[in-house]
């Protein structure tokens, strides 16, 4: 086509100009840059409920809402948070969930500093991470930097991320962050692997996120007994507790685990992990005091009376027994219990109420 004076014009608007725009790259942080721009939105939690005193981190994600794990918040639905610069907020409990080890906490007035989410799918392994928060034994505002080893999946979610950052008790309910600065999870727990190595284990908002925005979305304060918390309110607790309290190591070691059925902690998580009060740190009681757990009927007179018992139709003695073994499920006494003294198929169900009452109260 000749390009005359008439259709100079036509032609013109006919062509697209190329963008010539360039998406900028995100500012990188170093750990440094992370702890000082993004620290004051990283509280100290301190509690103190039926009788327990306990604490760990949080950290904002909105003017009026913190999110720390429920290990941390326990029993005390009214946590108090404390700031790096000694400033102090009183909380409320919107929600948790045990299973997902995740609590959200409105507190009373409003902060000016909050984090935003990570999208997990952008993340890389041996990418840079950083820890913020509280941690042992000092229990004072930490940076520890470290990267991504893998991710934990759930399906195609990316549900968790290992890292190995240096971090301790007191860490847990805190954000691990980008080099963004975005939370990439919350810290939950550290887990050996391969000898003395202690990976970090949090939870990303492909995780979390439902329950946390449906609990922002209810705001209804939740609220919580001691049961299960303090001695004389869980009938197995107390059981195992007075064998671990005579020097039965292995009901020690089945009393910190317990948690992992029923609905206890507190008191009795910390009795089994100290071994009665007889160490400081969370250990393994058969090891560390080198003994070995009964697996023979006739080797322990307190689980052949619930042997005994269980195999006369007593089905609470039979799921005393379960628990008395658990952790042991080769043994003799296990085999019993878990079939309500070989009456029913291999743990299928419980074999009297207490189980159903301490679950279903």
């Amino acid at each position: 086509m000749e390009v005359t004076p008439s259709n100079i014009e036509d032609v013109g608007t006919a062509v697209e100009e190329p963008d010539t725009t360039v998406e900028e790259e995100p500012v990188l942080l170093s750990p440094a840059d992370i702890g000082e721009q993004l620290g004051d939105a990283v509280w100290e939690v301190v509690t103190d409920a039926c009788g327990i005193e306990s604490g760990g981190s949080s950290f904002a994600v909105a003017r009026d809402i913190f999110i720390t794990n429920e290990h941390v918040i326990g029993p005390d639905m009214t946590p108090t948070l404390i700031s790096r610069n000694g400033d102090t907020l009183e909380g409320i409990v919107i929600g948790k969930d045990k299973e997902l080890d995740v609590a959200v906490v409105r507190v009373s007035t409003p902060v000016d500093l909050w984090l935003e989410w990570a999208d997990p799918n952008a993340l890389r392994e041996g990418e840079p991470v950083v820890s913020l928060g509280y941690p042992a034994p000092y229990y004072s505002f930490s940076v520890s930097p470290g990267t991504i080893i893998s991710f934990l999946r759930e399906g195609s979610s990316r549900i968790g991320v290992i890292s190995d950052e240096a971090s301790d008790y007191g860490s847990s309910g805190g954000p691990l962050i980008s080099a963004t600065g975005q939370v990439v999870g919350v810290v939950t727990q550290y887990v050996k692997e391969g000898g003395a190595q202690l990976n970090g284990e949090s939870f990303t908002y492909s995780h979390l996120g439902s329950f946390i925005e449906r609990s922002i979305q209810d705001g209804t304060a939740t609220t919580e007994n001691c049961d299960g918390y303090a001695y004389g309110t869980n009938i197995i607790g107390d059981y195992l507790w007075d064998l671990c309290s005579d020097g039965t190591y292995w009901a020690c070691d089945n009393l910190f685990n317990l948690d992992l059925y029923v609905p206890v902690g507190g008191e009795y998580t910390e009795f089994g992990a100290t071994c009665g009060d007889r160490v400081e740190i969370d250990i393994y009681c058969i090891e560390y005091f080198k003994t070995s757990f009964p697996t023979s009927y006739g080797e322990d007179p307190n689980l052949d009376i619930l042997y005994d018992e269980c195999s006369q139709d007593n089905g609470n003695s039979c799921d005393l027994l379960y628990f008395a073994s658990s952790g042991f499920e080769d043994d003799d006494y296990f085999q019993f219990a878990a079939t309500c003294g070989n009456t029913e198929e291999f743990d299928t169900v419980w074999c009297g109420w207490y189980v159903a009452d301490l679950v279903n109260p």
